[in-house]
């Protein structure tokens, strides 16, 4: 089965991923891309704690995981994959790692950042990074939650940003 859910989410396993998402999708393995994650084995082991015993879960650097996607490893699964940024999941799409549309979940404040929805805070970086992943043919949506209903990335970045 292609993967389920590409998520955008600086927080990665929280709540909202393993009850909303994980759960509403019957998901069964959660890949982390992240090549800071890979080294810190504290936070691979508060990622396990969080995870439920019956999920799968994987930790993976970027480039790792481009090339474990286009050689369609994950097929198999019913998988969900986490990111920390758009940098990241754009990194991955440009190495040839089909994800299918891009789920934007979490991206908090800091100082250099805009607000664009409520856990939603960008940078010219990330605007950059998204306006690449929709020039490679990815689709963008900002859902917190599966029962939130959708919301445009761009049409925030036109009225906050471009404006």
């Amino acid at each position: 089965m292609p993967i389920l859910l590409t998520r955008i989410d600086d927080r990665l396993i929280h709540g909202q991923v393993v009850v909303g998402w994980a759960q509403a999708l019957k998901a069964d393995h959660i890949i982390v891309v992240n090549d800071e994650v890979v080294g810190n084995d504290m936070q691979k082991f508060l990622f396990r704690m969080a995870t439920p015993t019956e999920i799968n879960l994987s930790i993976i650097g970027v480039k790792e995981a481009a090339v474990k996607i286009k050689n369609r490893e994950f097929d198999d699964d019913r998988a969900i994959i986490l990111v920390k940024s758009p940098k990241d999941i754009c990194a991955v799409i440009e190495a040839g790692g089909k994800v299918g549309e891009v789920n934007i979940g979490g991206m908090h404040f800091s100082e250099s950042k805009i607000q664009l929805y409520d856990a939603i805070f960008v940078d010219a970086d990330d605007v950059a990074s998204f306006k690449r992943i929709k020039e490679l043919n990815v689709n963008l949506e900002v859902r917190m939650v599966p029962t939130d209903s959708r919301k445009d990335i761009f049409k925030a970045i036109k009225e906050k940003i471009e404006k």
